[in-house]
């Protein structure tokens, strides 16, 4: 059997892409490299360079004829505007690849959501049935394409599973942008810099491990057909607490700089996977702690290698309050503050 993953080049991808070849599937990987690594797919995969929303994606799927899609590719730095107009980058290369999935008559497409469509749910931990009123540019540009793929599964009798994560972590991920508060914490421990923990830190967060979400990818495929199920722990973690768990586990006494709270932000994520456990027999098996140590020596070990070769990898130009790297002043001059809280 055969899968074809979009993204498959990126962070949660090439973690697909290694996991779909264990169970003993032949793996196509898609992706356009404007964020993935070509270095991170493992080898016995079939890579094509190609844009989801380009026409080279038909002669793909023509060619390859896969039984199976994972969806994972997306424009990560979302413009608020663009997405308050309806726009998003996102959505065009999603209705291509539901017409193509349709026309090729693919088995099954598994969706990559997120539980930013709940927003600010009273529900903890927040179940599937829980109301999503989004709050973010990311929530909503992942709530449009969960109704796109419900509207051709009622017209089309396409069969889809669609998996809403939480925050996922993981070795491979990106330092900036999208990398996540656990990156850029990290990012502070090898630079000698202090984080910016926005308002007190007692937001928190339901953090999963990328090793995990792959696992449920792949048992999405042969399971849960026509059904939306959240992929996290159940484990909420305040900001300040983790920032407290990794000065502890790194053996280091950093202080944060603390800047004002965000507007728009959701104050609390965590899911409940009680629904993904029944009927697609996932749980997670790694926790934050075990998770911690598996990618803290691979991220500082690589963030070395970086600068003995004098490889860089820029922060990108904020495109909304809710994707920002500040530089703020600190007592000791020069010093840069790095972090993103999501």
């Amino acid at each position: 059997m055969k899968v074809l993953i979009t993204g498959g080049a990126g962070f949660i991808g090439s973690h697909t892409a290694d996991c779909a070849l264990r169970a003993g599937l032949e793996v196509v990987v898609v992706d356009n490299f404007s964020a993935g690594q070509e270095e991170d797919i493992p080898k016995g995969c079939k890579v094509y360079k190609a844009d989801v929303s380009g026409k080279e994606l038909r002669d793909i799927f023509e060619g390859e004829k896969p039984d199976y899609c994972i969806h994972l590719a997306e424009k990560n730095e979302l413009d608020e505007s663009i997405i308050n107009r309806g726009l998003s980058p996102n959505l065009r290369g999603l209705i291509y690849l539901l017409d193509l999935c349709k026309e090729f008559q693919i088995q099954k497409l598994v969706y990559a959501s997120s539980a930013e469509v709940y927003g600010l749910t009273e529900s903890r931990p927040a179940d599937e049935n829980a109301s999503c009123v989004p709050v973010s540019c990311m929530g909503m540009s992942k709530l449009a394409p969960e109704e796109y793929i419900r509207l051709y599964g009622a017209l089309y009798g396409l069969n889809y599973t669609i998996l809403r994560y939480t925050n996922v972590y993981g070795y491979r991920q990106k330092r900036f942008g999208g990398g996540g508060v656990i990156s850029a914490f990290l990012e502070t421990y090898v630079n000698g810099e202090r984080p910016i923990i926005y308002g007190k830190g007692l937001q928190s967060r339901d953090f999963v491990c990328v090793t995990d979400v792959a696992e449920a990818n792949i048992q999405a495929l042969t399971r849960g057909n026509g059904e939306i199920y959240n992929i996290g722990t159940g484990v909420a973690t305040p900001i300040a607490e983790l920032f407290d768990l990794m000065n502890e586990m790194l053996g280091q006494k950093l202080k944060p700089a603390y800047a004002p709270a965000r507007a728009a932000e959701q104050t609390h994520v965590c899911v409940s996977y009680a629904k993904a456990a029944k009927d697609l027999g996932w749980t997670p098996s790694v926790s934050l702690r075990e998770g911690l140590t598996q990618i803290a020596g691979d991220f500082i070990y690589k963030r070395f290698m970086d600068k003995l070769n004098g490889v860089k990898e820029a922060a990108p130009e904020p495109a909304s309050v809710s994707l920002i790297v500040r530089r703020m002043g600190v007592k000791k001059a020069g010093r840069r503050l790095k972090t993103v809280n999501s």
